[in-house]
């Protein structure tokens, strides 16, 4: 598995910069992809961003000085690339829940709270391949609508697709496929965000005037598909195989900033087969 090799270059890099600046252009160069494949791989591969894992790396390693020296929290801020002791601190206590000052005081040290670097042995054991049934297909324009989260947390996606399912009109739901749409930014930094929309074409909706509702069109384009076979728990596995091993075997690249699900059928969880569709061109 040579993806997981690049990666563990990469978390090598990040580790030993967690107190300089660093750009994705600097870490995904470590990988040997584009940046475009890099975010998106280490994404499903690690499960956060790149972004994320770097601030909760570098919120950990804040923490243990805060409790190991008496080096002021503001240099402390400062070390770690926060700009003023406000930034660090309202991010500080996302991540522990208490501020600078109150986790200096209370000396915490449960190594629980802290955020470890990913290693190789850790990531070789999440591979497992769950995927068959590969092909090349084109699709024509699809314009969805339905509801979306900005928060790639499952609990979150969960929530859009109960929201889904309160506003489409069929009785029985396998009548129809169901969307699970990802949208990358069009350009990337470390900031990287997506969202994920849970959809449905317009025509299955019931009320078309909820103001939570979003739409997007997807353009004419040729996919690869892949049939996942197992949970939706179970999906970051098979896009880790997609991104990290099959298309850098292949002789295709991804043209477009989303990639999408197909459910055939999401009231039927007894056998499900979820089709990935990650839109591509031929190198």
């Amino acid at each position: 598995m040579d993806y997981i090799e690049n990666l563990s270059k990469t978390i090598i890099f990040i580790e030993d910069n967690l107190t300089n600046k660093i750009t994705i252009e600097q870490i995904s160069k470590q990988s040997g992809y584009s940046k475009f494949h890099f975010q998106r791989l280490f994404h499903q591969v690690v499960g956060e961003t790149v972004a994320q894992y770097i601030m909760n790396r570098r919120l950990t390693e804040a923490a243990k000085k805060l409790v190991s020296d008496t080096t002021s929290i503001i240099d402390v801020a400062f070390e770690f690339g926060y700009d003023s002791h406000e930034v660090f601190t309202r991010a500080f206590k996302r991540r522990f829940k208490v501020s600078p000052y109150q986790f200096r005081q209370i000396r915490i040290t449960t190594e629980y709270l802290y955020k470890k670097p990913i290693n190789t042995q850790y990531l070789t054991n999440k591979n497992f391949n769950l995927l068959d049934d590969i092909e090349e297909v084109s699709f024509e324009n699809m314009l969805l609508s339905g509801y979306q989260t900005a928060n790639g947390s499952r609990e979150e996606i969960l929530s859009s697709w109960s929201k889904l399912r309160g506003n489409i009109t069929a009785i029985d739901e396998r009548d129809f496929n169901a969307y699970g749409v990802i949208q990358y930014p069009d350009t990337f930094g470390l900031e990287i965000d997506f969202t994920y929309l849970a959809a449905v074409k317009s025509v299955h909706l019931k009320n078309h005037n909820d103001p939570d509702l979003k739409s997007v069109s997807l353009p004419n384009s040729k996919y690869i598909v892949f049939s996942h076979r197992g949970s939706t728990k179970d999906l970051p596995l098979s896009y880790e195989y997609i991104y990290g091993v099959w298309l850098s075997k292949s002789k295709y690249v991804v043209s477009s900033s989303y990639d999408f699900e197909r459910y055939h059928s999401f009231a039927d969880r007894s056998n499900p087969v979820i089709e990935i569709c990650i839109p591509v061109q031929k190198v």
